[in-house]
This record gives C-alpha cells, structure tokens and sequence, in this order.
C-alpha cells in the first residue's frame, strides 16, 4: 500500500461519480488486488484524466513492481514515454511479466505467438500492455483462466465491462455456493436430531434450564 502524499485530501470529493455499479466494482477490485486505497484511485482520476480506467492496472502494475509512487510513473506518461518504455525504464521487461497471460490466437496472440515459436523479438505497443495488464489483473484476482478473460473481451469494448461479467459470474456462483452448504449444513442438523431421541431432547431442556439459571461469574454471594 501507498502512502497518500499530504494535500491529497482536498481532492477526494473529486466529483467522480461512483453511482455506475460496474466502476465501483472495478475500483474496489483494483485497490484490493493492489493494495491501494479507494481514495487513492478516486485522486488520481480527478488530477489525471488522461489515466482512464482501462490503464489503471497498467499504472498500479508498474506502482507496485517498480516500487515508485503513481505520480513518477504518470509524469513519465506527460513526458511522451510509452508503457513499454516505462516498463524497460525501472527493469520491468514485459515478456516475463506477462509471460502466464499469453493467448494464442485472435484477437492478441498473433504477436505473441510468432515470438514463441522463432524466438524473434517483438515490439509490444501501448494497447498491447494495458489489454495484458488487465488480463493479468482479472485473471489472478478471479482466478479465471485468461482465455476466458480474453472471449469477454471480444464480446465488450472496455474492461470495466469485462470485469463486471466476471465479477457478477463469481458472486452469483459464491452465493450459490452458499445456498447450497447452508442446506446441507441444515439437513445435517435435523438428521442428527432424528438420531439422538428423547433421551437427548430431555438432556438439551435441563442443559438450557441451567443456563438460564446460573449465577454470573464474578458475583460476590450475600450473608
């Protein structure tokens, strides 16, 4: 986590509106999987349109890895660096750092692919990155496969909108997770009330007659 340099404060009512369910989400997962404030990301936008949020994992990658504040990195972006350029400035090389999140095939693996099998270099380009740093991102935090991150995004333009697909897919499914132990967990509990007989249920009465009954610890008795 960063510290949030002094004079931040005065722009966390930045007027960024975090009404749209699917932005929240996508801040909320952002700074928990980079461990960054939600405050932190909130300032950034306002100070630093440019940084829309498909970037934001690029940025946060690059916090995080390099070990420099968010304002070093976004400076170099006004100074005309490219992502690559930036990555290769603090040691970063792209080709491990990605190197789990390559898919073969359309619509970004070509590149990628061709570098695998003839051992050529390949010139990544800054949609390159931000496509690769998202689909790390989705893919660790969710635990999804990146090619599953990759199909949605064929299907949707940004990658808030991919990660709302994942992040509702995943919450449905927990939910449904839930359901259905809490129906084992209950069919358990009545089995083994149908088991125990009435031996248990009177031991159970007496059990709660001296809960309730019994004096609080500590209690000094009266003579």
């Amino acid at each position: 986590m960063f510290a949030i340099p002094q004079g931040y404060g005065k722009d966390v009512d930045s007027g960024i509106s975090l009404s749209d369910g699917k932005v929240r989400s996508f801040y909320l997962a952002i700074g928990d999987y980079f461990r960054v404030p939600e405050e932190e990301i909130i300032i950034i936008k306002k100070r630093y349109p440019v940084i829309v949020e498909d970037k934001l994992s690029v940025l946060f990658l690059i916090v995080r890895e390099a070990r420099v504040s968010p304002d070093v990195v976004i400076k170099l972006r006004q100074r005309g660096y490219s992502w690559v350029e930036i990555m290769l400035r603090f040691g970063l090389r792209p080709e491990v750092v990605f190197e789990r999140y390559i898919v073969y095939g359309s619509p970004y693996g070509k590149a990628w692919g061709y570098h695998k099998h003839h051992k050529r270099k390949i010139v990544l380009t800054d949609h390159d990155i931000i496509v690769l740093s998202n689909v790390k991102f989705i893919s660790e935090y969710y635990q999804e496969p990146p090619e599953v991150v990759i199909k949605y995004k064929e299907r949707h333009p940004r990658f808030v909108d991919v990660h709302y697909v994942v992040y509702e897919e995943k919450k449905g499914k927990k939910k449904e997770r839930f359901i259905e132990e809490k129906r084992f967990e209950d069919r358990v509990y009545y089995d083994s009330l149908l088991d125990r007989g009435p031996k248990f249920e009177d031991d159970e009465r007496d059990r709660k007659f001296k809960e309730k009954h019994k004096e609080p610890k500590g209690k000094d008795k009266e003579f």
